[in-house]
């Protein structure tokens, strides 16, 4: 799709954002397996429950601008999941890790902030009220269970 309005970013960056909200849905599993905070694997399953409710609302905005309910493929969200993998792969400290965990999910919960923000503002300017009214706020997502998390670490700082 070649870019040249702001209707046309507007529409891509719906892609874009059904595509990351999908890819740390099913990210989201192997993460949750390597945390080992009960408060951090509880904050990680009620935020599977919040991406599953926005890619619904995603859906049902796409449905209501006709828009075709697929995905674009998104590199920031690659990068950040790829991150978050990463360090879950290779922390072998158990507290370390639930540190590095909820740094990188905040990471990834504060890129749908700022997608949904963005999504809001050039929706308010293109005039899609209703579509407008039915995207996930940004602000809710800032209220997440991920990123209000906080985690106690037993170990000193070395």
């Amino acid at each position: 799709m070649k870019l040249t309005t702001l209707n046309d970013l507007y529409l891509r960056t719906i892609h874009d954002v059904f595509y990351a909200e999908k890819e740390v849905l099913r990210a989201s599993e192997d993460l949750e397996k390597k945390a080992t905070q009960k408060d951090l694997k509880l904050a990680m399953k009620r935020h599977k429950d919040d991406i599953q409710a926005r890619i619904k609302r995603l859906e049902t905005v796409m449905n209501t601008i006709k828009l075709k309910a697929n995905s674009n493929h998104a590199a920031a969200i690659d990068g950040l999941l790829r991150e978050a993998k990463t360090l879950a792969e290779e922390i072998s400290d158990a507290d370390t890790r639930d540190a590095a965990l909820l740094a990188a999910l905040q990471e990834i919960e504060h890129y749908g902030i700022n997608r949904y923000g963005t999504l809001i503002a050039w929706a308010e300017t293109l005039g899609p009220t209703l579509t407008c009214s039915r995207l996930p706020s940004g602000s809710r997502n800032a209220n997440s269970p991920v990123v209000s998390a906080r985690a106690t670490y037993s170990h000193s700082a070395s």
